[in-house]
């Protein structure tokens, strides 16, 4: 099988078009359609239905993508290996994270990283943890530096790096910034912003308050945590966010006897090998 091919058909699998792949991979669109149609004759399967300007794939394709992606991906770890033998390490290292964790966590990191590395081609795709973990899980990223609970799939692993305390906050001017204490109870009266399903943030903060029979009022399930705190800073509601992203725009409210954590992971693949950029970094994480 002509790895040219597979990778043709992984960038039209995720572009979803015959003319952007083939500006990916400076091709031409007919030599794209041609290692298409030579991959599809070789596994005696139609990959692709062509319907007017969309391309979707059929089952054969959607069976094929995971499998394509780690080849693709093994490849690569194999020539980043070879070509770094005896060198300084280089090659890429790509990574998924979130807008929170790439803002207040990772800047120390990758500076002294990039520094002492400045031959590795950094690769970070920003999203939430779930579409992180999945990038994973299907070969596309080597790694994932997010949020987790412990419920990972099985082909995954997670290493604890940092655990972040979680606090309430409310804006300046609500109701509750005054208080010394607030009573849970009263705080549940008082509507919320956060982050919306499957965050762990958000998890964690509804498993604690259901184990105490509580139940938030969400009116409004905030894109991320910068967006949340947005909301929150200008009176929209009250919300829970690590304290390293506190500042002057929110009020903290102290409630005794609640003590909130989250986990920040690093996750990677069960089998899959790390580059050598990858085991640098991992390296310099405090794990």
């Amino acid at each position: 099988m002509d790895i040219n091919n597979l990778k043709a058909f992984i960038e039209v699998a995720d572009k979803k078009s015959f003319s952007r792949s083939a500006e990916s991979l400076h091709l031409t669109q007919p030599a794209v359609s041609k290692r298409i149609a030579a991959l599809e004759t070789e596994l005696s399967a139609r990959l692709f239905d062509r319907i007017g300007r969309t391309v979707h794939l059929t089952e054969a394709g959607r069976v094929l993508l995971p499998s394509a992606r780690q080849i693709s991906a093994e490849l690569a770890r194999i020539e980043d290996v070879i070509c770094n033998l005896g060198k300084n390490i280089s090659g890429k290292l790509s990574m998924g994270t979130s807008h929170q964790i790439g803002l207040h966590r990772l800047p120390p990191f990758l500076k002294s990283f990039r520094h002492t590395y400045p031959e590795v081609d950094i690769d970070i795709r920003f999203g939430n943890s779930s579409n992180a973990l999945e990038s994973v899980e299907n070969g596309e990223l080597e790694m994932a530096l997010c949020a987790t609970n412990g419920d990972i799939a099985p082909k995954l692993r997670d290493i604890d790096v940092w655990k972040e305390n979680l606090v309430f906050v409310v804006s300046a001017d609500h109701p509750l910034a005054k208080h010394d204490n607030v009573d849970l109870s009263l705080l549940m009266k008082c509507p919320a912003v956060l982050p919306e399903p499957p965050s762990i943030t958000r998890q964690t903060v509804e498993s604690h308050l259901l184990s105490l029979d509580m139940k938030p009022t969400v009116t409004i399930d905030a894109g991320d945590l910068e967006t949340m705190k947005m909301m929150v800073a200008i009176g929209l509601g009250w919300g829970c966010m690590p304290d390293d992203m506190i500042d002057d725009s929110v009020t903290v409210i102290d409630i005794d006897d609640v003590v909130l954590q989250r986990r920040i992971s690093l996750v990677r693949h069960n089998d899959r090998t790390l580059s050598r950029a990858a085991q640098a970094f991992m390296e310099s994480l405090p794990v």
